[in-house]
């Protein structure tokens, strides 16, 4: 890519470049990620140059970068994959130098990742994981044609994310779930409990693909197939819930137990491809999970999320958002107080 001119609001110009992270960029991104995360950014890892080489060797994380012609990286953003549970394009880590912030440098960086990844013959789709302390990333991505999906409650500790902006109330911060639908065109049968039949047809119409909503109940049968994700520093678990069975209420409850940090939260990705889900929703909502909104496109897979505050409330009038945000928003927090 060539280099191009930005402009500020005080009219001064830079010339600035995207392209593919190359090893030296390493320590720039560093520097990057601890300019606005301190030392307390959610994925620790990244704080080490040879971790990021190794990751974008072995294709796992490939960070892109924006360089002014003299060869200062002065931003970030990357895109991971997390085969081959899911075969979508997850964009992340999106960071611009506070030095050069007023130049809208992160819609075109946004815009230079998603072209590069629509160039993946097996990605379906791009995902993005946005924050709900301010709303610049939302504006920036709803103008790129992501769909808002749902929500990904109380993932992490607000006392441990350090950043630039107004922190918001809240014990743990709640993200928004965004996706591009790339070439997916039917998703086939999903099965899902009548009460969310017509948001789950609003989010797929929105994506501009086809599914079969199935609502009627089949029991369930064998062993729950379950992955378990545990972050004990942000005392929150996912629990993927790739095949529901008999022994899911036991299989759940066991989980919880093990897990008694004094703000410790649970997640659920439940699989709505698998015909038991719907049986499976019942258990959760028995157990007081409530619906959170989905993660479709994935891959194999359609996914419900839910979410277990446990004792650790979410204050919503906190949480920001667009306001072509604000309905499905408020959704979720019904769900949420009539749990």
């Amino acid at each position: 890519m060539d280099f191009t001119e930005f402009q500020n609001s005080a009219g001064k110009k830079i010339f600035a470049r995207f392209r593919e992270f190359q090893d030296d960029d390493a320590g720039a991104i560093v520097n990057l990620i601890r300019e606005e995360y301190g030392e307390k950014y959610h994925t620790p890892s990244y704080y080490d140059e040879k971790v990021l080489i190794q990751l974008h060797r072995e294709k796992k994380v490939i960070f892109f970068v924006a360089e002014l012609r003299g060869g200062e990286i002065i931003g970030c953003l990357h895109l991971r994959r997390y085969l081959p549970r899911e075969t979508t394009c997850s964009m992340g880590t999106g960071v611009i130098a506070k030095s050069h912030r007023n130049y809208h440098l992160f819609g075109p960086l946004i815009n230079y990742v998603m072209e590069q990844i629509k160039k993946i013959p097996d990605a379906p789709s791009i995902a993005a994981t946005l924050v709900m302390y301010h709303v610049i990333t939302q504006k920036l991505i709803d103008g790129l044609g992501l769909t808002l999906c749902g929500f990904i409650p109380q993932m992490v500790l607000a006392d441990s994310f350090q950043h630039s902006y107004d922190a918001e109330e809240n014990l743990k911060y709640t993200f928004i779930f965004t996706v591009y639908n790339i070439r997916a065109k039917d998703v086939g049968k999903i099965f899902l409990p009548v009460e969310h039949k017509d948001i789950a047809k609003k989010i797929y119409d929105s994506l501009k693909v086809s599914c079969n909503i199935i609502s009627e109940e089949t029991a369930l049968r064998g062993e729950s197939k379950i992955l378990v994700e545990d972050s004990p520093t942000q005392q929150n678990c996912t629990i993927s819930i790739d095949e529901a069975g008999e022994d899911l209420r036991e299989k759940i409850s066991a989980i919880e137990n093990a897990r008694q940090l004094p703000f410790q939260t649970f997640n659920v990705f439940l699989n709505i491809s698998d015909e038991k889900s719907i049986a499976a929703y019942k258990i959760l909502r028995e157990l007081g999970y409530c619906f959170a909104g989905f993660k479709p496109l994935g891959g194999a897979r359609e996914i419900m999320i839910m979410h277990n505050p446990k004792n650790v409330s979410i204050n919503f009038d906190e949480l920001k958002a667009i306001e072509k945000y604000v309905p499905l928003k408020n959704y979720f927090r019904k769900c949420y107080e009539s749990r």
